[in-house]
């Protein structure tokens, strides 16, 4: 009885904690590889996506594989797909309002899908295996030199077999989440999330500038969905902190940080 217990208390505290939905990860896993959900940014930005073809990384082989890219604007609505062919171990891509029919700001995920022969020749290697496309996108303002790159954020992400957008992830218990990093005065910064999920959820933001934490906004974010919060001509003296009470299933976002014509872009 004491054994059934602490098994009950367990699952409990991995149902309430858990950024993956118990069932679907446990009984309905998805035949189909998963994605991160990544971040486009256009407009006074340019976007690259390095691909991975994760078979031949996998065996350091060449092996040719369709790469397929599915686009949703910043509400999670669909607004562009693109396909191609490649051998290479990485492909990139370099996003463009074509790709994303005029669409500047959202989100997109990658799946992979090799041919017939080629899973009946690595039948045994791919057994049991489902890919997690993770990836690296890169940004940079147009008006300055180079790109810096972040790998994917938490997803897990897929389209089903009727192209319908699904995901493994869930809202968990709710938590404040506080980056490993400074506010810096004179600097602008923003803090870009993604709902991988099926339910609109709350973030509330608070800063803390010498003294206790001040709630600074509010935001819902809906569905599968894209949100920039943006601290910008920031009134303060020293380094301060930020931090965000969230149910999102990684509390951590996509941070770009710009200081004049240089800009830099990390994960909280």
């Amino acid at each position: 009885m004491i054994q059934l217990f602490n098994k009950i208390i367990r699952y409990n505290e991995y149902i309430n904690t858990s950024p993956l939905s118990y069932p679907l990860v446990k009984f309905k896993y998805p035949k189909s590889d998963i994605s991160d959900l990544f971040i486009f940014r256009l407009g006074e930005y340019e976007t690259i996506f390095i691909a991975e073809n994760n078979l031949a990384l996998l065996t350091s082989e060449l092996i040719e594989c369709e790469h397929l890219f599915y686009f949703f604007d910043d509400v999670g609505n669909s607004c562009g797909n693109f396909s191609t062919t490649s051998n290479d171990f990485h492909f990139n891509l370099e996003i463009d309002t074509e790709l994303t029919h005029g669409v500047q700001f959202g989100s997109f995920i990658h799946q992979i899908v090799y041919a017939n022969d080629v899973i009946k020749t690595y039948k045994e290697t791919l057994k049991g295996i489902t890919f997690h496309h993770r990836g690296y996108t890169g940004y940079k303002l147009r008006k300055s030199n180079g790109f810096s790159y972040v790998h994917g954020n938490f997803g897990g992400m897929f389209l089903d077999s009727k192209k319908n957008l699904k995901s493994l992830a869930r809202l968990r218990d709710k938590h404040t989440y506080t980056p490993q990093f400074t506010i810096k005065p004179n600097y602008d910064y923003e803090f870009i999330f993604s709902n991988p999920t099926s339910k609109c959820t709350c973030i509330k933001f608070f800063l803390t500038n010498n003294g206790a934490p001040d709630m600074i906004q509010i935001e819902d974010i809906g569905p599968y969905s894209t949100f920039n919060f943006c601290l910008k001509n920031l009134n303060i003296d020293s380094e301060c902190n930020i931090s965000w009470e969230t149910n999102l299933p990684i509390g951590r976002c996509t941070v770009f940080e710009t200081f004049g014509r240089h800009m830099d872009v990390f994960h909280s």
